[in-house]
């Protein structure tokens, strides 16, 4: 086992550095929040101002703990992608191991997963996370280990909250784990109750306040998640299609387990057919909720999935005497996704799926000399503030980094909710202190088209330039 972990590693570390210069905008947010915490112990993107808009506090959380011991939220990251890498693996195969499947599967479905295009380009925010406590969620139904599935449960609360729509459908569709259902059920109330309870009453939220952000931006266009996948093929079509490949072989696959273990064929793979099920859930969740097509949004259906397409070829393979074409099968799926990672660049400028303006080299020279010249004021997010905030140093404002802003978008939430969901709403921001504003000081805005100064373009290949403007906010 040991050169599974050591082969992890040195390959996730080599992938690291290929994309650590293309991360995200949402990305930096989460930068932002860990340095937050390390520097000034505040929770908030920005100094002297506390912000519950960290999506999950539970990758915020194991971020800032290793940045103090390695010194810096990028290489923290880093770490954290590695050892999630790790974790991928090793849960993966000890989860095709328990139920008799070749040890190989694990490794390869791991390939399939981390290496995948979508996944790739969501790298700093909470999926690499998300796939490894799903392969761990996995080897705890595989293996009966009602301690483990409780403890990832609440990992995975802490990590995404709708990331329990997996562990709903494994606890409907497993009637194994109603066997001393308390233990898990103790397990997940003590990882994941404090934070909850804590947040809700020093933030006047229990859940992060993207609940009520993301859901008010709802479609971009006639794009929402629910279509969403069209827009990113028109935006990146090779890297979409390849991002798709493993996860449709896994929806197919699902129904293949599914079918086998009631026919009595197939019992031993159950869980990979479940846990597929619950990546067809997740979509069908998020497709109701009306949110744009953020790309991340799609990260855990894939991920998901694709482990169901391992648990087929598992199956397939214990069963046949002559493995090494199922062994191609797997390895075929992951050639389109190194041909996708290696023509990006070395190392990447931008990441191969993505919808941000522009890059984070643009952000990052630009939210430098923003921060240069404005130092202690308060300036607008152009609607893009994560990488500009983390480089900057400085007060960029939104509804991301300033709750004043918060106040109105949950009233209009709750105005537009039904009578259940704004109960829920209301229940949920009863603590809730509503405060104002920052004063603003400098508007920094977008607009389309170069500039007439090359340094405040910012563009990236998915999309056409644009340029930022900064002005004093009076004359």
């Amino acid at each position: 086992m040991w050169w599974v972990a050591a082969g992890a590693v040195v390959l996730a570390g080599l992938v690291f550095w290929l994309v650590k210069d293309a991360l995200l905008d949402d990305s930096y947010i989460t930068l932002s929040y860990a340095r937050g915490v390390v520097e000034r112990g505040e929770w908030g993107m920005i100094p002297g101002e506390v912000a519950n808009s960290a999506t999950s506090p539970g990758n915020v959380l194991l971020l800032t703990l290793v940045a103090w011991v390695v010194g810096s939220p990028v290489r923290a990251l880093g770490v954290v992608f590695t050892a999630s890498a790790v974790v991928l693996v090793l849960a993966l195969r000890r989860a095709a191991l328990d139920r008799g499947l070749p040890g190989w599967t694990g490794v390869v479905t791991a390939a399939l997963v981390g290496l995948n295009p979508l996944l790739l380009s969501t790298v700093g925010l909470e999926m690499t996370l998300a796939a490894a406590l799903l392969a761990v969620l996995l080897a705890a139904v595989t293996g009966s280990r009602p301690w483990l599935f409780g403890i990832t449960t609440g990992a995975l609360a802490l990590t995404r909250l709708d990331l329990g729509v997996f562990v709903l459908v494994a606890v409907v569709c497993c009637p194994r784990l109603w066997r001393g259902w308390w233990k898990w059920f103790v397990a997940a109330v003590v990882v994941a109750g404090p934070w909850f309870v804590f947040s809700w009453f020093h933030f006047g939220s229990a859940v992060p306040d993207t609940l009520v952000i993301k859901q008010l931006q709802e479609a971009w266009g006639e794009y929402s998640f629910g279509n969403g996948l069209g827009m990113l093929h028109e935006l990146a079509p090779e890297a979409t299609v390849v991002a798709l490949l493993p996860a449709v072989c896994g929806v197919l696959a699902a129904v293949v387990l599914a079918v086998l273990a009631v026919l009595g064929r197939g019992r031993r793979a159950w869980p990979w057919a479940v846990l597929g099920t619950g990546g067809a859930a997740h979509f069908l969740v998020y497709s109701q909720l009306g949110v744009p097509p953020y790309h991340w949004y799609y990260a855990p259906s894939f991920i998901a999935t694709t482990i169901a397409f391992g648990g087929l070829l598992g199956l397939v393979a214990s069963r046949v005497r002559w493995r090494l074409p199922v062994a191609l099968v797997g390895a075929v799926l992951v050639v389109p996704s190194l041909w996708v990672v290696g023509g990006q660049g070395l190392p990447w400028r931008t990441a191969p799926i993505e919808t941000n303006w522009g890059s984070a080299a643009d952000y990052a020279r630009i939210g430098t000399e923003v921060g240069r010249r404005v130092g202690d004021a308060t300036v607008t997010s152009p609607g893009e503030l994560g990488t500009l905030a983390y480089f900057c140093r400085c007060r960029v404002v939104d509804g991301f980094s300033d709750r004043g802003y918060l106040g109105p978008e949950i009233a209009e939430r709750i105005d537009r909710a039904g009578p259940l969901t704004a109960a829920l709403l209301r229940l949920n921001y009863r603590h809730f202190q509503p405060t104002e504003p920052r004063e603003i000081d400098y508007l920094l805005r977008v607009a389309d088209g170069p500039g007439p100064d090359p340094f405040w373009t910012i563009s990236t290949p998915l999309g056409p330039p644009k340029h930022l403007t900064l002005e004093p906010a009076s004359p």
